[in-house]
């Protein structure tokens, strides 16, 4: 990391750990002079849109309750906020009455129940993907957090390149090119050579987005639920192997860069790009609105996959936590991710939602009109598995990225060298 990153990161945390320090004198005043009950929400990264700039839901709710009042800001990045959330938890001297928590965080949150206001009796009338909902449930039973979105993936390619290539540029010929609802990461990447030797061009981005998408799909992929680790078995060498055989494939971009984002409109760009749901704005951003040539197609390499997500919750030392409570259930019910899927596209969590004829019936005329109602929903009911993110998860993630990226941005090792090196680090960590 670079020294000005360093300085740029310890001073926003520095701003951050103040923020959460004198976070009980932040909300000692909870209402405003004519009596309203303020209820403050601390979001990140860009915010939830639940304001007049997004979904417009809380001049809605502030309608309907003439005695509340929202207040939401949004801190830095998830990280950082995460770092901040957990002092003013741990101290319990919160500047806020909800938090958005990404789902990163859950694992944390769940493992102290005491610390958040239990949500079920507020959240009778929603209803949840069965995953989505356990992520939020503590041992005890306790659902700790409510939830908002999630990130169903398909697989979103350049038509235009396919049809340079020759293979099929019809959004259900390119399902079934790869391996439809028997895709798996074998055809993935046989298409993916194909490609490349016809073209001599990238087939996927980066192969730490590939990963992003195939930890998602084991359960226990670097630790189990006793804690022992099991970042460098089998399951996870396999997986390893597979896909640094497949350098070559690859754009060997590092994502969120200026070159990555380039990339998305050039002519020797990637082909494809495993998509969340929430992606496309990203792509539509980097491209300009009259771009054409990027689809969407109804299929994920390994079935169903999930990246991203968050959560609603709420800490038992707000001073309003039964309003904030409500808020929070009222937020997180089928009618309001409808209407945010409609002002966002953060594709929602709840079951009842994401089956809605306004949801499911929606195109984007970007993606040649394709149907990413129908398409992001049937991706959300393929989803299986909820990966278990333990104390270590994202240590030994970081761990694993940093070896991919030694073999495929930087390409300093061969993929047994940088093999090597992450057993090494893991074992540091244990």
């Amino acid at each position: 990391m670079k020294a000005k990153k360093i300085m740029a990161l310890t001073a926003s945390m520095a701003i951050l750990m103040g923020v959460a320090a004198c976070g009980s004198n932040s909300n000692s005043s909870s209402t405003t002079k004519d009596g309203k009950v303020v209820i403050k929400i601390q979001s990140f990264s860009g915010g939830l849109n639940f304001d007049e700039k997004g979904a417009n839901l809380y001049a809605e709710y502030e309608k309907a309750h003439p005695n509340v009042k929202i207040e939401e800001t949004a801190v830095a990045s998830s990280d950082d906020a995460r770092s901040a959330f957990n002092t003013a938890i741990s101290s319990g001297t919160n500047a806020y009455d909800i938090y958005s928590a990404d789902a990163a965080w859950m694992p944390s949150i769940t493992a102290m129940p005491d610390k958040f206001v239990d949500l079920t009796s507020y959240t009778k009338d929603n209803d949840w993907l069965s995953w989505k909902e356990a992520d939020a449930k503590s041992a005890d039973g306790k659902l700790v957090g409510a939830g908002i979105d999630i990130g169903p993936t398909a697989v979103c390619y350049r038509s235009d390149l396919f049809a340079k290539a020759g293979l099929p540029t019809d959004r259900d010929e390119v399902a079934k090119l790869l391996g439809g609802d028997n895709a798996d990461w074998d055809t993935y990447f046989k298409v993916g050579e194909q490609y490349h030797e016809k073209t001599g061009l990238p087939w996927y981005d980066s192969m730490a987005a590939v990963w992003g998408v195939m930890k998602t799909q084991v359960e226990e992929v670097y630790e189990k639920k006793d804690g022992t680790i099991v970042a460098t078995d089998d399951t996870v060498k396999k997986l390893y192997d597979q896909l640094t055989a497949t350098t070559d494939m690859s754009s060997h971009l590092t994502n969120w860069t200026d070159d990555w984002n380039a990339a998305f409109k050039t002519d020797d760009g990637f082909a494809t790009t495993l998509c969340p749901s929430w992606l496309g704005n990203t792509i539509k951003g980097n491209t300009g609105e009259d771009f054409k040539g990027w689809d969407v197609a109804d299929v994920a390499p390994g079935g169903g996959a999930n990246q991203g997500g968050s959560f609603l919750v709420v800490p038992e030392s707000s001073p309003n936590k039964d309003e904030a409570a409500k808020l929070a259930a009222w937020l997180t019910a089928p009618e309001q991710q409808v209407k945010a899927f409609k002002a966002t596209g953060s594709f929602p969590s709840s079951k009842t939602a994401a089956e809605d004829p306004e949801i499911v019936d929606v195109t984007d005329s970007y993606f040649n009109n394709a149907p990413i109602g129908k398409i992001f929903s049937d991706r959300a009911n393929a989803i299986k598995v909820a990966p278990y993110r333990g104390t270590r998860y994202y240590d030994l993630d970081t761990k694993f990225t940093d070896a991919l990226s030694r073999v495929d941005v930087t390409r300093e090792q061969t993929a047994d060298q940088a093999w090597k090196q992450y057993v090494e680090d893991v074992k540091s960590l244990s």
